[in-house]
């Protein structure tokens, strides 16, 4: 299964890499500092040391929770209508465990209240409020059942909550993911573009539907959604990459180039995307570039999927580059 799908599972906290380790958690309460409870905010908390992305919503306490995480350092950000963003970094490397009390500050301009929230964060709000408690339940059994790798469950709830809230993108697009893993394609396209759709601010609901249309072989109809998700997450070393494979079977390696070597600059300790670079590297006629390319994957992914095949390819180079070369004329 592609990484970016398991970073789309990651989002959405049902990765079943991490879900044996629900004891590594971050969990705490925000209040607004005229003491009350900052209720159905949007908290968000990424890792780019395990590209972990994901986000939560607080109760109408201000409480939320983040379990089943890896023991790595995380940056929290809060942002919505009416305070102050907030971002903090947590280390839960060593303790394993985190409980923040957090104090949103209110935005004290009179102007702020009477304009309607913009962006990504502030519309996230007000949807992610809208959603029936009865829809948000069917959801969240669904987000269990998928991580317990029961896809018939898992897709039996997701419908009962887009039928309860037709607007729910997140439902749409967990439902597409599941689909997509199960290699229905067809089915997968239309649900992810609909949660593109209802949330376009869901960087990952594009990747996942460049993805669907790739292995569909239809990579011109991939290239706008993978733009479009690295518009909004340009940082995601998975989302340049799948956009680097989707430019090599495009033919164009010249525009596959600067996105590979953009996933390896966020992310030097994956391996394909140094196969691809090294691809790219034989297309520029420089043969040691792609085995210092082809080695490194090796030295990272030596039992991975492409590493008899890149073996292969670096034995060719070598014997090649031992034999005489030709002189040139005089």
């Amino acid at each position: 299964m592609p990484r970016i799908l398991r970073l789309l599972v990651l989002t959405l906290l049902i990765s079943t890499a991490l879900a044996s380790l629900a004891q590594n958690y971050i969990r705490g309460q925000a209040r607004l500092d005229n003491g009350l409870p900052a209720d159905h905010v949007i908290v968000r908390l990424r890792s780019d040391a395990v590209a972990f992305q994901t986000e939560t919503q607080t109760d109408i306490q201000g409480k939320f929770e983040f379990d089943g995480l890896y023991p790595t350092t995380y940056h929290l950000t809060i942002e919505g209508q009416g305070f102050r963003p907030y971002s903090s970094n947590i280390d839960i490397s060593m303790s394993r465990m985190s409980y923040e009390q957090i104090t949103l500050r209110m935005n004290k301009e009179p102007e702020a209240k009477a304009v309607p929230a913009e962006g990504p964060a502030g519309s996230l709000n007000v949807r992610i409020a809208q959603i029936p408690p009865a829809a948000r339940k069917e959801f969240d059994v669904g987000r269990q059942r998928m991580s317990l790798q029961d896809a018939a469950g898992s897709e039996r709830h997701f419908q009962k909550a887009i039928a309860l809230y037709p607007q729910y993108a997140e439902a749409y697009q967990l439902l597409g993911v599941l689909h997509l893993e199960e290699g229905k394609y067809a089915e997968a396209g239309p649900e992810l573009q609909k949660a593109a759709e209802l949330e376009p601010h869901m960087s990952t609901a594009y990747f996942a539907l460049g993805i669907c249309r790739n292995l569909m072989g239809k990579y011109a109809e991939a290239e706008p959604a993978f733009l479009r998700g690295l518009e909004l997450n340009p940082d995601s070393p998975d989302g340049q990459y799948e956009l680097a494979k989707t430019y090599w079977a495009l033919g164009r390696w010249q525009d596959a180039d600067p996105h590979a070597q953009k996933a390896v600059a966020l992310k030097p300790d994956v391996g394909p995307p140094h196969v691809l670079l090294g691809n790219i590297a034989l297309r520029k006629r420089d043969p040691q570039k792609a085995l210092m390319e082809y080695h490194e994957y090796l030295r990272l992914d030596p039992n991975g999927n492409m590493a008899a095949g890149t073996q292969q390819m670096v034995d060719k180079i070598e014997q090649t580059l031992k034999q005489p070369q030709p002189k040139g004329l005089n």
